[in-house]
């Protein structure tokens, strides 16, 4: 099994800003990105092993300015398709407290090596 946190993570860990799971405690420092691991599960099993798994992640972009919201979220799209995770999603929600936050989600298939 992988860890789908923690693919995300180290894709997400280019960025230039920083990066948190699930949900950020503080938004005194924005921007901000935060993920978490949506759903997990066997795709392809043969011989009662796991060959094939697909994990979704949710990405969210807060900041205190829209355009920034945009800026990254292109950035986010570019390091997540280059480690091809497929965007399935996209969607500015309304500002709240004066935050921006925009909500992504990606799937990716990842080929289980035997050890």
């Amino acid at each position: 099994m992988i860890d789908v946190n923690a693919e995300a993570e180290k894709t997400l860990s280019a960025l230039q800003c920083k990066i948190t799971y699930y949900y950020p405690e503080e938004f005194n420092d924005l921007p901000v990105v935060s993920f978490y691991n949506l759903t997990e599960c066997p795709d392809f099993t043969s011989d009662n092993e796991e060959d094939i798994q697909s994990g979704c992640a949710v990405v969210d972009i807060w900041t205190d300015k829209p355009s920034q919201c945009g800026e990254i979220s292109v950035q986010v799209n570019e390091l997540m398709t280059a480690e091809d995770w497929h965007r399935e999603f996209s969607r500015d929600l309304g500002k709240q407290n004066g935050i921006y936050h925009k909500t992504m989600r990606f799937t990716k298939y990842f080929i289980l090596q035997e050890e």
